[in-house]
């Protein structure tokens, strides 16, 4: 017997845990509460304001005005509502909504709405945000960072110049003393700088080089887009993929990104399934287009004419 209830609670817990529960009751839900908001009405000539909707206006009014209404702005409140259903159901009477772009783009960003709720009611496990992260380890990778000196031959030197100074700073360096450079706008020390700023600043090429040159001593050159530089790197910090704890809000955000794209895809892949695409026309279109490119071709001579080749030289 105590087999059983063990049994039957997994069973249940395991029912509970579907998303495709969740779906349905969530659907169920939106559903009763649009029927409490908007009242089915036989008559269309009959404007019925439910008590839901009379809350939802007070409520408006509330958000915007800050205090409850008075009764009289209440009423006309109300009134407003009713006047503008009026003029929705003449439009549409008049089919004032078909082929409307407006009106379709409207429609299709609710759906898109409605169905973001739903995949949001999908919530993930500890051992699925886990899976996640280790199938997306790059995605949290913190890049190196460099902390240097760098002091610069510009670019704006002409050659043999510039060639001449780097030899000149290279024998400052055997000699103990430190590089000269030219004044610039670029920073001279800099400190716990990520690669992606530094190649932002310098260039990749810049940033690669970096990664042969060894700690504590003056070295280079090293080229950029401003020239030559002689670089002193203090400390390296590698490059690290961040712990599943530092990143877990970062990680939960991603994954129900891709849930939520996930979950639009396999309703549009359901609604490919209900649905059937007729293209009038399409084969008219494509033996038009055919003919064309056949008619195309015809004109098009074999060999080039004599016109053309006089003028080009070997």
């Amino acid at each position: 017997m105590f087999r059983l209830k063990e049994a039957n609670k997994k069973m249940l817990k395991k029912i509970f845990s579907e998303p495709l529960l969740h779906f349905i009751f969530l659907s169920l839900v939106i559903f009763v509460a649009y029927g409490f908001l908007n009242p089915r009405q036989d008559n269309q000539q009959v404007i019925v304001v439910s008590e839901g909707r009379v809350a939802q206006i007070s409520n408006s009014f509330r958000e915007r005005w800050k205090r409850d209404p008075f009764p009289k702005e209440l009423d006309g409140a109300i009134q407003a509502y009713a006047v503008n259903e009026m003029f929705i159901r003449e439009a549409k009477a008049l089919s004032l909504d078909a082929d409307d772009q407006v009106i379709d783009q409207r429609l299709r960003k609710k759906m898109n709405y409605l169905l973001e709720d739903l995949a949001d009611a999908n919530r993930p496990t500890e051992n699925a945000l886990k899976q996640f992260y280790d199938n997306n380890a790059e995605k949290y990778r913190l890049p190196a960072r460099y902390s240097f000196q760098q002091v610069l031959l510009s670019a704006d030197r002409e050659e043999p110049a510039l060639s001449k100074m780097v030899l000149i700073q290279k024998k400052r360096i055997e000699q103990g003393f430190d590089p000269q450079g030219d004044t610039s706008m670029l920073p001279r020390d800099l400190t716990r700088v990520s690669t992606d700023q530094l190649a932002r600043r310098f260039g990749g090429v810049f940033v690669d080089a970096l990664a042969d040159i060894v700690t504590q001593q003056w070295s280079g050159p090293v080229a950029s887009a401003f020239g030559q530089h002689f670089v002193f790197i203090i400390e390296k910090e590698s490059s690290e993929i961040q712990k599943f704890e530092a990143v877990k809000t970062a990680v939960l955000s991603d994954w129900q990104y891709d849930n939520n794209k996930n979950f639009q895809k396999d309703y549009e892949a359901r609604l490919l399934q209900r649905y059937t695409i007729v293209v009038q026309g399409a084969d008219s279109v494509s033996s038009d287009e055919d003919s064309n490119a056949d008619k195309e071709t015809a004109k098009k001579p074999d060999t080039v004419p004599t016109a053309m080749t006089e003028n080009i030289s070997p």
